[in-house]
């Protein structure tokens, strides 16, 4: 079973956390760079006590488990992965223990965040709470495994398309910027929902987390940071999208001026679902203008990245770490005191000029791991 493990290993976990080690990066500096340890502990010790937060965490690591399902159900469907099918081979045991390794590996962030927050809540004398974690964590993975076999049972799975999707799409025409959308709510279902759960979790967060009499703005202007640079993925996917599905986009014969009003609705759209629950709420005491100030900053993040990947595309093992420089640049111009809509229309100024000036030129770089003969 060794060698079993090793070559599930290497095909389906290393290239998982290839793939995802920006969102793990995010989603840790989230629970352990923005809060300080001892309001951690204590949000720990308080989700514990509280059956309708344990609940509502179950269901976000419900979310990521449905994350790690899809990608290796999806992995499944590639040619390249074609030989994993003779697993059926194997003993239903002997094959129920290597998807169990599998998933076991996947699930072992969710394992020591929880076995973290667990080992407080057990010395707060919330044991019940955290047996039933437990359990919980060590049950989920099967349904991942019942999943796999599913897949393995049923290869070629049936992607027709509904009549009424062929008449809709027959009898409407879509925008451009529709386009991307679709293709996310379709292709992508995972990414977009665990972006919005994080980027709307992050939003919530600092405007109810520190309720105090002043409100410091600058806790907002790190939101908006975390919120833009957490669409860097989705936006990495756009720049993907339009290279390998939209070829022809750039001979079609609009300005750069309607194309950067697309790119805009597009973002404006994105950003909706964080938009509305950022006026639901509006920390009191914060002046509607910063409000501006904070839409402004979130959209002219988004227009940073979108731009800087047109001047060069990055690899998903590149774009972490030019993201973090990022995200500490932005950070200390806020923790400086900079006015946000100067930090604003500076961040949207650079985004411009590099779409300005190399949106035409822009080239999609190909891995150099695809171009590798791949023995028959």
């Amino acid at each position: 079973m060794l060698h079993i493990f090793n070559v599930l290993r290497k095909t389906l976990v290393v290239e998982y956390y290839r793939l995802n080690v920006g969102f793990l990066f995010l989603i840790a500096m989230f629970a352990f760079g923005i809060l300080r340890p001892e309001d951690h502990i204590a949000l720990a010790a308080y989700i514990f006590a509280n059956p309708l937060l344990l609940s509502l965490m179950f269901g976000l690591w419900a979310l990521y488990h449905l994350k790690i399902t899809y990608f290796v159900r999806q992995r499944l469907l590639w040619d390249s992965h074609e030989f994993l099918y003779f697993l059926r081979l194997l003993p239903p045991f002997q094959r129920m223990l290597a998807w169990l390794y599998v998933q076991w590996m996947l699930w072992l962030p969710v394992m020591m965040y929880a076995g973290f927050v667990g080992k407080y809540a057990w010395s707060f004398g919330q044991q019940k709470a955290v047996i039933a974690t437990a359990l919980y964590l060590f049950l989920m993975p099967f349904l991942g495994i019942w999943a796999y076999e599913h897949r393995l049972v049923r290869p070629n799975p049936d992607t027709r398309i509904k009549a009424w999707s062929q008449y809709l799409n027959r009898r409407f025409a879509k925008p451009y910027w529709s386009f991307f959308l679709l293709y996310l709510f379709k292709q992508n279902p995972v990414l977009l929902l665990l972006t919005k759960v994080f980027t709307c979790g992050v939003v919530v967060a600092v405007c109810k987390l520190y309720p105090t009499d002043t409100y410091d703005e600058r806790l907002l202007s790190l939101g908006a940071l975390t919120v833009g640079m957490g669409h860097s993925f989705m936006l990495l996917h756009l720049y993907e999208f339009e290279h390998l599905q939209l070829l022809t986009l750039r001979n079609f014969p609009f300005t750069l001026w309607q194309r950067f009003g697309q790119y805009s609705a597009l973002f404006g759209l994105l950003l909706l679902p964080e938009v509305i629950f950022f006026v639901r709420y509006f920390p009191q005491g914060v002046h509607w203008m910063y409000g501006l100030g904070w839409l402004a900053l979130t959209m002219a993040l988004l227009w940073m990245v979108f731009g800087r990947f047109q001047q060069k595309h990055y690899l998903m093992d590149t774009l972490l770490r030019h993201g973090f420089y990022a995200f500490i640049a932005v950070f200390f111009a806020v923790m400086f005191k900079t006015p946000v809509l100067i930090l604003a229309g500076t961040v949207l100024g650079l985004g411009v000029y590099w779409f300005w000036r190399f949106y035409y030129t822009a080239e999609y770089i190909v891995h150099e791991d695809a171009l590798r003969l791949r023995p028959e």
